[in-house]
């Protein structure tokens, strides 16, 4: 048993060591679990507990099992996934490759909505894939990467793919995809479109092994034939200007004229961090970003998360610590889910997991039986003092540290807004620190992560669960499936495919005037 504090209370060490947010997107920590093939527990699953399983039968028991054990928000009492695995188990007494297996396991965890519970390996990954990409409109889908010998067809609706619709097409292939919401599933799909093995999984693939595409421009059909190979010469809209996409994982320019600082941040990532302080490099970027910031006397800082796709949390938190916040913030709940194959993760015992989370919680901590799972503000979002970048970051200090910037902050989100990304753009909307525009985020603003990896004891494949549960701070905008911007900013396909970034001309136009 543990016993709980009272909701006020707040205890920041909990918030930013135990759990601190780190997405799989920029690193997936894989423990690999020692489960070997043993007698396994099919009793959710099977109503003859004494039936003789196959090893994908065992394999997806064992996989039901650690979600059981370890994801805060899996239950054996959800009927809706159970019925789902009793029907998956009774289907995989028929399958006889890895293959179809990892395609019925991924199906499943779509069902979930957790981009971080998931199939981390690619057993089905062809050597040789098609070279196509597609973008989703409310009007259709549209060819948005394309072999350069087609590149005149980039920007062509789709009409039909192998000989079926491609809105049906594509929804069908949907299922492999993982994430929380449809604009992620959206984005990811085209992954699953250039692999081969992925449509003849699902049956979608053409008797010759080409990818066959309707195609409609300006009026007129036409029919293309793509056929895979290992290696492609590929082509794609590229937008020009100051918001044109950069390799960098942070990058940003002044334009004084407009009274604007526009940083393109990419990936919450640090290359040029050192063991005593990693977030060296992000450190010294902010530093002088916000030095020219307050030299020119900028009033707007527009970050533009559109292409972030997480990463470490803390590259925000230091990020807002160069701006001028209120005494006080609403900040994430969280639950915690603590298993055997969390101790092993940790590498920790029951005893010394139970002193660490009394330490971290300021409560007494005494379970006895795993899985238990343990609560921090669930229900009523904490208020903490904002943490100062000396608290984020003890060996960073800066000599001579620019005066806080206090104008306005703008955020650019959109479908590849993600995770730890996603978090940022949570906490700045829910505390009315920024303005957002855009498109929804692939991130849910409540939502699972911090994964944990798992290798299934016969097949061999890696899998990642979520241990923990993320409570967005403004808990009475729960539920949502996406964070929606402010200003929201409909992108047309003559708009997208053009090479100029007309939601960003917008934005810039509206700062003006």
């Amino acid at each position: 048993m543990s016993k709980e504090p009272g909701r006020n209370s707040t205890n920041i060490s909990w918030l930013h060591t135990l759990l601190c947010r780190i997405s799989v997107m920029a690193s997936i920590f894989f423990l690999l679990s020692s489960a070997t093939h043993c007698e396994l527990n099919a009793s959710y699953l099977v109503s003859n507990p004494n039936a003789q399983l196959n090893v994908f039968q065992e394999d997806f028991d064992f996989f039901y099992q650690t979600l059981l054990d370890s994801h805060p928000g899996f239950d054996a009492r959800q009927p809706a996934f159970y019925q789902e695995g009793v029907t998956l188990m009774k289907e995989l007494a028929a399958v006889t490759d890895t293959l179809q297996f990892e395609t019925k396991l991924r199906a499943f965890t779509h069902l979930l909505q957790d981009g971080h519970t998931k199939v981390a390996s690619y057993s089905g990954q062809s050597p040789t894939t098609y070279p196509i990409g597609l973008w989703w409109h409310e009007s259709g889908w549209y060819v948005d990467i394309i072999s350069k010998e087609h590149k005149d067809l980039i920007g062509s609706k789709v009409i039909s793919i192998n000989g079926m619709d491609a809105e049906t097409f594509m929804n069908r292939l949907m299922q492999l995809a993982t994430g929380e919401n449809i604009y992620l599933f959206r984005d990811q799909v085209s992954f699953y479109l250039r692999n081969p093995a992925s449509l003849l999984a699902l049956n979608l693939a053409s008797s010759d092994g080409a990818l066959h595409l309707t195609l409609e421009r300006s009026g007129t059909q036409m029919e293309i034939v793509l056929i895979e190979a290992d290696r492609h010469s590929l082509w794609g809209n590229i937008k020009t200007g100051i918001t044109a996409q950069h390799n960098e994982n942070y990058w940003g320019q002044a334009l004084p004229d407009d009274s604007v600082y526009y940083l393109q941040f990419n990936a919450m990532s640090e290359t040029e961090g050192t063991p005593d302080n990693p977030f060296a490099g992000w450190i010294s970027f902010l530093n002088d970003a916000f030095s020219t910031i307050d030299s020119l006397g900028i009033e707007n800082l527009v970050i533009d998360l559109r292409n972030n796709g997480g990463g470490h949390s803390t590259m925000g938190d230091i990020l807002l610590s160069f701006c001028s916040l209120p005494d006080s913030i609403r900040y994430f709940g969280a639950s915690m889910k603590i298993s055997e194959l969390v101790l092993d993760f940790y590498q920790m015992d029951l005893n010394t997991m139970n002193e660490a989370l009394s330490s971290d919680l300021g409560y007494e901590v005494i379970e006895t039986d795993l899985p238990f799972t343990v609560h921090y503000n669930i229900g009523s979002s904490p208020l903490i003092k904002p943490r100062t970048l000396e608290e984020l970051a003890p060996n960073a200090a800066l000599s001579t540290p620019p005066r806080k910037f206090d104008g306005r902050l703008i955020l650019i989100i959109g479908s590849q807004t993600y995770s730890s990304a996603a978090d940022l753009a949570v906490l700045c909307h829910d505390n009315g620190l920024a303005t957002l525009y855009g498109s929804p985020t692939g991130g849910k603003p409540s939502s699972y992560g911090e994964s944990v990896g798992f290798r299934l004891p016969n097949t061999a494949i890696s899998c990642t669960v979520s241990v923990k549960y993320f409570q967005r701070p403004d808990i009475h905008r729960d539920p949502s499936d996406s964070l929606y911007p402010n200003v929201y900013i409909p992108v047309s396909p003559d708009e997208y495919f053009s090479s100029i970034d007309t939601l960003w001309e917008r934005l810039l136009q509206e700062i003006k005037s």
